[in-house]
């Protein structure tokens, strides 16, 4: 998808997913990681498989382990500010009642157990 805004997704995948549903190699990864109901950024597609990226770590699955979601604002691994201070996405898991996305943080290797809104955030400014 060269040029186009990246979209985002929630990714449903938990260790009773068929395995054949991510590309060789990645269905363990996305178990170790627990990644289910994650907000993922859905970066190429083919065929037979959606590249997917959460933070730095990327996959391929199948279209059908993807629910397709907007208004995400943040990544994993963004720098942002919350009241005055600087912290970094850590996680985004998606509220499916509100639908929106909830951001967990992690301020000096500290994780935050508070959940946040992208109104509560804003871009940090020497963050990417």
């Amino acid at each position: 998808m060269p040029n186009a805004p990246q979209q985002t997704a929630v990714l449903l995948w938990t260790a009773e997913n068929d395995p054949t549903l991510a590309a060789p190699g990645d269905a363990e990864h996305l178990v170790a990681m627990g990644l289910h109901q994650r907000v993922v950024r859905v970066s190429a597609r083919s065929d037979e498989w959606t590249e997917i990226r959460f933070g730095d770590a990327r996959f391929r699955v199948q279209e059908k382990c993807l629910h397709r979601v907007s208004g995400v604002t943040f990544d994993v691994g963004d720098a942002v500010e919350v009241q005055g201070k600087q912290s970094v996405v850590r996680d985004i898991i998606w509220h499916f009642r509100d639908a929106a996305p909830n951001y967990y943080l992690e301020r000096e290797g500290k994780r935050l157990s508070k959940r946040y809104l992208a109104r509560d955030l804003s871009r940090a400014q020497n963050g990417s």
